[in-house]
């Protein structure tokens, strides 16, 4: 039995639904009646069905048609062998019977031949069950590879046209064959961006198992991008090479073999493929110090990037200004060089618009600067935490505290109170065991605190009020203050040493080579210095310097409310030790795009990280041997945020500029950030039909109006760089098609342009036609199994008897099953009306 529409059967999934209806109507039907309608139901979805019960029919002359395989990948001999069988059983049939060649193609006769690029075993059935109107036999001769249409549903088709069809399954030949099943690289590509071409082979030998040596040959736009000698191993195999994309639009990319012998057909040799190139990405490159990004924005511009950039300062006041930009690098910046808006605009713009951002490290950047409760911490795969550690080492920490006369401007109140309540908060954040020093200077110095432990309680609440009775004083000598609180801060017997510069003046001295002297004598003996600017009166190119040379870090306060914060997070930087500055090399955790192909064994060794944990939903790529994270990445909303501990060269990373691999990693880091763009108002694409391929362009506005009655046309480049213009006909709102018929094998360029009114928009579109899948290489064998298939279906014979098959050929028949259904539906329909006016029910 063959149900040729079995789809019906889903409608018995209604049968309850139906039994609840019956039941609740108000004369709340009986069960034999609920019964009976259950019956009549079943048998008319039965007859939907359509049920077909072929059969053989009785012995009898009956028309004969013979279909023999005539498609190349049986090779000559195998053609010549299956013509040679199929003019056999003519003959011995008779006069009357029809030969039928095919391939890609039908041919009739003994002397043409069909297309052989091609099996199409669908069309001969068809081209069979035409020519036998009133049924009769069909023999197919063939290995059953077939690679058009659908055999099977032509059998079944043929079956319920009385035609009977016998097999005879013929082995395919072994040959040595080799191809190039595939060709891969990304789709999308950015201009300038550097990516992998993967060429897959499969090498079939039939006499041993040595490697096929061969050409392989790699085309980028129909330029010769490689050219090597290689050995094709049995079985399959891949070969991988780089190319970088030029210019944007659409590329072609193919790949060849050329075997030095052992191969069969020469159409598989080669595959092809296209990537749609877009220009390059723009980038906003921040700088948290000048000159502290230019390396790396010579390097992101040699891989085709283009790059802005600014310090820390421009950066943009709201997300619209960003809106510019598809990604963001910060260099060592401090999150009190931004303001809260412009951190919540960072933030909204890698949430909800998808924009990328890469945040690399530095003494003032993560934990050191600041980010710890910010919304830019909230954007970052690392939490603002330094990893657990063993009790640490007590520290010293000297707060050198600007007196003069202008330190008592007030507005509200006085710069010299808020510098006194912030060297009070500072030692809060300190460990009883910690020592601590408080300097004040003018045009002398004066210590308020002499170095000794901080303490607790009552001896920490002695030291605050110190402080607190700090006097004021007269000028402003900042070198001095250097000369004797840093020499102090060396004999102290701690090895973490850190000194703070708070001021808002300018120094009696200027003497510059005298500072570097001070400060590089200090760096000797482990002492760090960072400097607070307060007010625009304030020397920020001399402080920003001592910062600089004191590997401190430098802030700048236009309102002296800042101050007590500012020195609470540099207390606390201290008291944390988060920096670790020791050299140290450059570990793998997982393989990741952002190290596509770099040899973990060449990466530089790097001289220190901000050391912090990462989040639970991150990948950390690279990290230190203690496990520390160095290069981490996540999914934040709708963009991708990376995190690089270190920094991009000096003070961190000294050697990384020198590794040859430095501008591809930078590249791919800020690359893999980048967000893939929409395809805008006009969408073009390919969909299959069944008779071949449907070009669909669709056009909206900006509002996502469709846009009607447009001119639309396109421009198809053929794979021999022949091109063909036609235009698309409206047959939607906004929704334009055409149908095409690729006929050539290999890559074309379709570009589509629209004209409405004013307004013109474009987009090209690449395609590949692969070769015929006659030439695939067949690993199983299928071709058996749908030949037996077809039998079954039409109750025909598997490797049948030619004597005894011919001599007596039956008549196949079928029986069809759904008149006899639809009529017992009938009967029991009137034999439940009777059941109802017979208990009075209507």
């Amino acid at each position: 039995m063959i149900w040729q529409a079995p789809h019906m059967f889903w409608l018995l999934l209604t049968l309850p639904a139906l039994v609840l209806i019956w039941r609740r109507t108000r004369s709340r039907l009986p069960w034999s009646v609920v019964g009976l309608r259950l019956v009549i139901v079943t048998f008319l979805i039965g007859a939907l069905a359509d049920p077909v019960l072929p059969k053989a029919g009785k012995p009898g002359n009956s028309p004969l048609i013979v279909l023999y395989d005539q498609s190349d990948s049986l090779t000559a001999a195998g053609r010549a062998a299956i013509r040679a069988e199929a003019e056999s059983i003519a003959t011995a049939a008779g006069p009357e019977t029809r030969l039928l060649a095919f391939g890609a193609t039908v041919v009739a006769g003994r002397d043409r031949l069909p297309d052989g690029a091609g099996s199409d075993l669908a069309a001969a059935i068809t081209t069979a069950q035409q020519l036998l109107p009133g049924g009769g036999r069909v023999i197919v001769i063939s290995d059953g590879q077939a690679t058009g249409g659908n055999a099977l549903v032509a059998a079944q088709q043929a079956a319920q046209a009385g035609i009977q069809i016998d097999v005879r399954f013929f082995a395919p030949p072994a040959i040595p064959e080799v191809a190039v099943t595939r060709i891969d690289a990304p789709t999308l590509l950015r201009s300038g961006e550097t990516f992998d071409i993967v060429i897959s082979t499969f090498y079939q030998p039939t006499d041993n198992a040595d490697p096929l040596s061969a050409r392989l040959n790699v085309w980028a736009e129909g330029e010769l991008l490689t050219s090597e000698s290689v050995f094709i191993p049995p079985g399959q195999y891949q070969f991988v090479t780089t190319h970088s994309a030029t210019k944007p639009g659409i590329l072609s990319l193919r790949a060849e073999i050329i075997p030095t012998g052992n191969d069969t057909f020469a159409a598989n040799n080669s595959a092809a493929m296209t990537a749609l190139v877009i220009p390059p990405p723009r980038i906003l490159l921040v700088e948290g110090s000048r000159e502290s990004g230019a390396i790396l924005d010579a390097t992101l511009r040699q891989a085709g990037t283009e790059v802005e950039r600014i310090p820390a300062s421009a950066f943009p006041t709201n997300l619209e200004l960003l809106r510019r930009f598809e990604g963001v690098v910060m260099i060592d910046v401090a999150a009190h060089q931004l303001t809260l808006d412009q951190m919540m605009a960072i933030r909204e713009a890698v949430r909800s618009e998808g924009k990328g951002l890469t945040v690399l490290g530095g003494r003032q950047s993560f934990t050191l600067g600041g980010y710890a409760d910010t919304p830019l911490a909230d954007v970052l795969p690392l939490l603002m935490t330094p990893p657990p550690r063993p009790q640490r080492a007590p520290v010293s920490l000297l707060l050198i505290i600007d007196r003069s006369a202008s330190m008592s401007a007030s507005f509200g109140v006085t710069k010299f109170d808020m510098a006194k309540e912030a060297a009070m908060l500072a030692l809060t954040a300190l460990q009883s065991e910690d020592r601590v020093g408080v300097l004040a200077f003018d045009t002398d110095t004066i210590w308020t605190i002499p170095f000794q432990e901080v303490g607790e309680g009552a001896r920490l609440a002695e030291l605050q009020s110190q402080i607190a009775l700090m006097p004021l004083g007269g000028g402003t000598n900042i070198e001095r203050a250097l000369a004797v609180g840093l020499p102090a801060l060396a004999n102290e017997p701690y090895r973490t040493r850190h000194a703070v510069l708070l001021t808002d003046g300018r120094s009696y001295s200027n003497n510059y080579p005298r500072y570097q002297q001070l400060i590089e004598t200090a760096r000797a003996a482990q002492i760090t210095l960072s400097t607070i600017a307060i007010g625009t009166d304030a020397d920020t190119e001399l402080l920003d310097q001592l910062a600089q040379w004191g590997n401190g870090r430098y802030y700048f306060v236009a309102d002296a409310t800042d101050l007590p914060r500012l020195t609470l997070q540099e207390s606390e930087i201290v008291a944390a030790e988060p920096t670790v500055e020791q050299p140290a090399p450059v570990l793998v955790n997982q393989a990741h795009p952002l190290i596509r192909n770099l040899d973990p064994r060449e990466l530089p060794l790097i001289d220190g990280y901000v050391a912090l944990q990462p989040r639970n939903e991150a990948t950390v790529v690279l990290k230190s041997p203690t496990g520390d994270p160095l290069l981490a990445v996540w999914q934040y909303g709708l963009g991708r945020s990376v995190a690089w501990t270190a920094s991009a060269a000096e003070p961190w990373a000294n050697a990384w500029p020198g590794w040859q691999g430095y501008d591809q990693f930078w590249a791919q880091v800020v690359r893999y950030t980048i967000p893939t763009p929409d395809s805008g108002p006009l969408q073009v694409r390919l969909e299959p039909t069944t008779n071949g391929t449907r070009l669909v362009v669709e056009a909206q506005t900006a509002g996502g109006d469709p846009i009607d009655l447009a001119q639309v046309n396109a421009r198809i480049t053929l794979p021999d760089g022949s091109e063909q213009s036609f235009r698309l006909e409206q047959m939607g709102p906004g929704y334009y098609t055409r149908d095409l018929t690729f006929t050539s094998s290999g890559p074309y360029e379709i570009t589509v342009a629209l004209f409405s009114g004013q307004q013109t928009l474009q987009r090209s579109i690449g395609y590949v036609q692969p070769p015929p899948a006659e030439y695939a290489i067949h690993t199983s064998n299928t071709g058996e199994a749908l030949l037996r298939q077809i039998a079954v279906v039409t109750g025909g014979n598997l490797e049948f008897d030619l004597t005894t098959s011919l001599t007596s050929s039956p008549q196949p028949t079928s029986t069809v099953w759904w008149p006899l259904l639809a009529g017992l539906a009938l009967v029991f329909w009137l034999v439940e009306i009777a059941l109802r006016r017979n208990r009075g029910l209507r």
